[in-house]
């Protein structure tokens, strides 16, 4: 009888100490190490997370974690349930402000993502836990669940997510395991730059599950590729992905040399959502049963791939003005009268009244108080007046200031090596020139990257005009501080008589040099040479602090024009594809890289019209070299100290 009553006392405090336990479980201690190798631990599960990749969304809603997610970015849009949260910008460059208010207790970021690693660490500091994961493979992708599930308290539904891919998987190579071939696949992840999908992605692991043999073997995510090497390689099957990365992109059928493809001869071309194919999530497995049902259809009862129609005729967009292939077409009449003969006008008529205005200022004695301007900033640095009256001219017409230029180092007042580091200098106010149209093509397309690009060009500028005056202090002799005075008073008419005469005299010979240089250049233009010079520089001249997205504003810039470089950069970072950061070095790059052929192709015809022929190609080459080197200094300057 005694014993009962000590047993019923027992079970007292066993039942206290399982409820208690029972209500500290949904509070107990979670951790998980991240793939940066940082162990997070929250003091329990997430219940308010904002995932800044789309993969990671799809991953807490396939285990049922959908009403933790408090947010998403401004590109994802499955499953449908995600569009009726707010947006936090974008994967690339989420607002922190926005996620701090929406007060999570964690954040999801991709190790990819490493642009917005200044916004992780604000959060951070703010003292959000942030976890980074890097999926990339179907292991990865099995690990990121399970530790997703860990956070958010739900590992048993994130395990039957894993164990639903897997049982998928398993259902394909059986299905396949009787297949001894495996067609040879090329993914298109972009098609402007054509960029391929490498070893190291999630889209290779789709192709071996559904097998197919990737022709891409290099150990990359994405790889750029070239049309010859794509040639060589001809493979089976060619696969075009639509999104974010590669919009509007072309049929191959219409592409230039595409139709050498066996691929595209025998309509083996498939295309296929990026979203499910090129983001590292439960949907990759859908990737792989429809691009096995491709692949292999007679392995899957005949059953057709359920993949994207390509997009019609049209809303196939053109190539791009310098891309693919140099133009073949007869030459016309039409282009001839265009391209070649109205430009030409206009350079003749330029040159005319630059040279003329140029003749009339020194012949008129105007030279002395335009050089007293600019005098005592040059004469620091050693340049005399001729040079500061040249200075002045290049703010209104370069033709101008090189026609004083060399009138002034024909008549021995200036020194060979003066001309040179007169010529130089003068690329200052030949940027103030160009300043309105570039910074109202720029505002408008990249707003603060715009800003910032126009500064650290402005800050090139000047650092090379600082640093050519300090040479000319090293270099050059003091100059004159006497000024040949002339008189005109009583004599205007016998002057300006006088200017005419050596205006003539100087413009035949500069016609007769510039007219058959330009004309040689528009037919090299026009059957593509310079486009080919700055495709094969855009190919080799890439600055790797630059992200892979960045390189179609590079090509554009440098194959089409200026605007065509801006609006792409424009778009990109709209899109939340590139950063502010990578915005700037990318038209810087483009930069570096067009400008000097443009300038061959543009200014080498007048430049050995005003000088003689190869005085003018030296002054230009130097010229240019020294603009390089000066914006590559300040582009590394801006990569070393802007944040992000």
């Amino acid at each position: 009888m005694g014993a009962r009553p000590s047993s019923k006392l027992l079970v007292v405090p066993l039942l206290l100490l399982w409820v208690l336990a029972g209500a500290s479980a949904p509070g107990a201690e979670v951790r998980v190490v991240d793939d940066w190798d940082r162990t997070l631990s929250l003091e329990g599960p997430a219940r308010r997370v904002v995932p800044l990749y789309g993969a990671f969304s799809e991953m807490l809603f396939a285990m049922g974690a959908g009403e933790q997610v408090v947010a998403r970015t401004r590109a994802d849009h499955h499953p449908p349930g995600i569009r009726s949260l707010p947006s936090v910008g974008t994967h690339m460059r989420p607002n922190v402000e926005m996620v701090l208010g929406l007060k999570p207790d964690l954040v999801v970021q991709s190790a990819s993502r490493r642009a917005a690693t200044a916004e992780m660490d604000r959060l951070q500091h703010a003292g959000i836990p942030v976890a980074v994961f890097h999926p990339d493979d179907f292991p990865s992708i099995y690990s990121t669940i399970g530790r997703l599930g860990v956070l958010t308290g739900r590992s048993e539904e994130a395990s039957a997510v894993v164990d639903g891919m897997r049982r998928r998987l398993d259902r394909v190579a059986r299905k396949l395991a009787s297949r001894s071939r495996r067609p040879r696949v090329f993914f298109e992840v972009r098609g402007q730059p054509l960029t391929a999908a490498g070893r190291g992605s999630v889209v290779d692991e789709i192709i071996t599950a559904a097998g197919g043999e990737n022709v891409v073997r290099v150990e990359r995510s994405m790889v750029r590729f070239d049309l010859e090497a794509l040639l060589l390689e001809d493979p089976d099957y060619y696969i075009v992905q639509q999104g974010p990365m590669n919009r509007n992109p072309m049929e191959p059928s219409r592409r230039p040399h595409y139709s050498r493809l066996a691929a595209v001869k025998e309509g083996r071309v498939l295309w296929v959502d990026e979203s499910i194919f090129s983001r590292p999530g439960p949907r990759c497995v859908e990737a792989v049963e429809k691009l096995a049902s491709a692949l292999h259809p007679d392995a899957f009862s005949g059953s057709s791939p359920s993949l994207n129609p390509p997009p019609s005729a049209e809303s196939s967009p053109a190539p791009p003005s310098g891309t693919g292939e140099p133009p073949r077409e007869k030459l016309r009449w039409e282009t001839v009268r265009r391209s070649l003969l109205l430009p030409l006008a206009r350079l003749v008529f330029f040159i005319a009244i630059g040279l003329l205005a140029g003749n009339v200022i020194e012949a008129l004695g105007w030279t002395r108080p335009l050089g007293r301007v600019a005098g005592p900033f040059l004469r620091w640095g050693r340049l005399g007046n001729h040079s500061g009256v040249a200075f002045m001219s290049a703010f209104f017409s370069g033709v101008t200031a090189n026609t004083m230029l060399m009138n002034a180092y024909r008549e021995e007042k200036l020194s060979r090596r003066e001309l040179y580091f007169a010529s130089m200098v003068n690329t200052l106010p030949s940027y103030f020139l160009h300043l309105p149209t570039t910074f109202f093509i720029l505002l408008p397309l990249v707003k603060t990257a715009g800003a910032l690009y126009l500064g650290v060009t402005l800050g090139a500028a000047l650092l090379r005009t600082v640093a050519l005056l300090l040479a000319g202090r090293w270099a050059l002799p003091a100059p004159s501080s006497s000024w040949e005075t002339k008189s005109v008073q009583g004599r205007r008419k016998k002057v300006l008589a006088d200017a005419w005469r050596k205006f003539k005299k100087r413009f035949v010979k500069i016609l007769l040099l510039t007219l058959p240089i330009y004309t040689a250049f528009f037919f090299l233009n026009h059957y593509g040479f310079f486009r080919w010079m700055e495709e094969m520089v855009a190919r080799v001249v890439v600055l790797r602090a630059i992200p892979l997205e960045a390189l179609s504003v590079v090509v554009f810039q440098a194959m089409a024009e200026f605007a065509a470089g801006a609006a792409a950069a424009g778009a990109l970072l709209d899109a939340g594809t590139l950063t502010v950061k990578a915005t700037v070095l990318a038209l810087l790059a483009g930069n570096l890289i067009s400008t000097p052929v443009r300038a061959l192709r543009h200014q080498l015809p007048h430049y050995m019209g005003i000088y003689t022929p190869s005085l003018g190609l030296s002054l230009l080459v130097v010229n240019q070299a020294v603009r390089v080197a000066s914006v590559l200094a300040a582009a590394v300057l801006f990569y070393v100290f802007y944040p992000g």
